[in-house]
């Protein structure tokens, strides 16, 4: 009887080893996991941000520009039979 019964502990054994191996490695992926979405989190709020600086930025340079556009004097390049002038756009 001696035999089988080692056999029966060495199985159980190979089977509490592998059993604890997946364990550890899975409760390891998942915090790998956790730590790289909480990165990926991160970089997508700081690219966001940065979008939001450069749409203001851009939003600011094209309110300076505007007055300097509006002053601009048209010139007609064609006369007019009538007073009425066309504005170009």
């Amino acid at each position: 009887m001696m035999p089988s019964s080692i056999n029966m502990v060495v199985l159980f054994g190979a089977v509490a080893v592998f059993t604890a191996g997946v364990v550890l490695g899975f409760v390891c992926r998942s915090r790998q996991l956790k730590k790289s979405q909480k990165r990926i989190l991160e970089l997508e709020t700081e690219m966001v941000t940065n979008h939001a600086e450069i749409l203001r930025l851009h939003k600011q340079q094209a309110e300076q520009e505007e007055p300097a556009v509006e002053t601009v004097p048209v010139i007609s390049l064609h006369k007019s039979n009538s007073s009425v002038v066309r504005k170009h756009l």
